[in-house]
């Protein structure tokens, strides 16, 4: 069933048209044979982008697997591993490990004097995310040599040495600039990398989440964030992701595709969500408030945040693992979590969104893994997106092998009869 041809007859001009079916998908521009015939897909609900063997997702058996590799598989592997895994397609022997937990110590070691004051310019009660974003423009403006259109020209595509240098370099600046970002927060001492730590270990670090008599990361908590990596690794073509790809078309560096990345991220549809449905429960208070919420929901009042998934119409694979991890934090102790379960216990028996195939998605509960790790949910979109950082980077090193494309989507003009501002219309 996933090979074949569509017939399709034009009732304008009674032509018919075959064109062929590959991996159960047409190609688009086949259809501009049918006198110019577009297809028409606002928010690409139904458009496939790229060809990857990155992440298979079955929506409707509720399966997830990273180059082959369940969550389980991956639950207690090291960053470095995860990373290894999806930037090559396997995960790595002891040596290969080493050389690239080496590699990444060594370059969050090396940071400019640029990225420091670029952070410390804000006011400390900035919002994390703009003095990240300040940082990699900054790690960016560093190196110009390293600016295709600066240098005049491509760097990266099909450039083995090149990809995997920045690669590396585009993780490492990650780590750091969080870590500048939330200590600046914070009014605490940034400690930079050591060379003979792993790259979550110096995170923590980096970021000051550490016991303050012995400068070290609590270790369950630690490794609860590795184990939330083994699930956040990629999920397809996500607004991010895609965001990245778009921007990197142009064959532009990868640090700035992260700058991209981060921008459409901070929205509250995407990685802003959990932090806007964390707040929206800190104003529900109580589970006895929730019932209103439902409501305002369906009268289409107000936003459901952590609820619906594209991908999935059977319940989020994500999700049991989270429970899990909540369950050794002792997430319980929070409050706010009984309101995030009933919200979820009213809405699944609730025919509105039963009708819509409308169930819980990671974010609902993923929010409070974060809490319950100790971070604020400011710093919530910073994290989930340290999470993905493998799979992004896997999706923009496979991008450097393939044919450029620079994206460029059309449009269709709509005549709405309003007359254009006229030249003395003032803003």
């Amino acid at each position: 069933m996933d090979s074949g041809h569509l017939d399709i007859r034009d009732s304008r001009t009674s032509q018919t048209y075959s064109i062929p079916i590959c991996d159960n998908a047409v190609e688009a521009t086949e259809f501009k044979q049918i006198n110019g015939l577009k297809v028409y897909d606002a928010g690409l609900a139904n458009t496939a982008v790229v060809r990857s063997g990155l992440t298979y997702i079955d929506g409707k058996k509720g399966i997830l697997l990273f180059r082959g590799h369940s969550i389980e598989e991956l639950w207690d592997r090291d960053f470095e591993e995860i990373l290894h895994l999806t930037l090559w397609s396997r995960l790595p022997n002891a040596e290969e490990k080493e050389k690239l937990r080496l590699a990444l110590a060594r370059e969050m070691a090396a940071v400019p004097e640029a990225v420091i004051v670029a952070v410390y310019a804000f006011p400390p009660s900035c919002p994390p995310v703009p003095m990240v974003l300040a940082a990699l423009a900054a790690y960016v403006a560093d190196k110009p040599e390293k600016i295709p259109a600066f240098m005049g020209g491509n760097i990266y595509h099909r450039n083995d040495n090149e990809i995997d240098l920045a690669v590396i370099r585009t993780v490492a600046a990650w780590a750091v600039s969080i870590g500048l970002a939330l200590c600046h927060r914070k009014g605490c001492r940034f400690t930079p990398a050591s060379p003979n730590r792993k790259y979550f270990d110096n995170l923590f670090r980096m970021m000051g989440h550490v016991d303050p008599q012995t400068n070290e990361p609590d270790p369950t908590k630690l490794q609860c964030f590795g184990r939330f990596g083994a699930l956040s690794v990629d999920h397809g073509m996500t607004n991010s992701t895609f965001v990245l790809l778009s921007a990197c078309s142009t064959l532009a560096d990868p640090i700035s595709g992260m700058i991209a990345a981060l921008s459409a991220g901070y929205g509250p549809l995407h990685f802003g969500a959990p932090e806007s449905a964390y707040k929206a429960m800190q104003k529900l208070e109580k589970p006895e408030n929730v019932p209103s919420l439902i409501e305002k929901v369906k009268r289409g009042e107000q936003r459901l945040f952590g609820y619906g998934h594209r991908s999935y119409q059977v319940p989020d694979p994500r999700i049991k693992p989270i429970l899990q991890l909540l369950d050794t934090l002792n997430a319980n102790e929070n409050p706010l979590l009984a309101v995030a379960q009933e919200i979820d216990r009213l809405a699944s028996q609730d025919e509105y969104f039963k009708k819509r195939g409308i169930q819980a998605n990671a974010d609902l509960y993923g929010v409070f893994f974060y809490i319950a790790e100790g971070f604020t949910s400011e710093q919530i979109p910073l994290l989930m997106l340290t999470h993905r950082l493998p799979g992004i980077m896997a999706h923009w090193r496979d991008a450097m092998y393939r044919p450029v494309k620079v994206v460029r989507p059309t449009h269709i003009y709509e005549n709405t009869g309003t007359p254009a501002p006229s030249s003395s219309s003032k803003l």
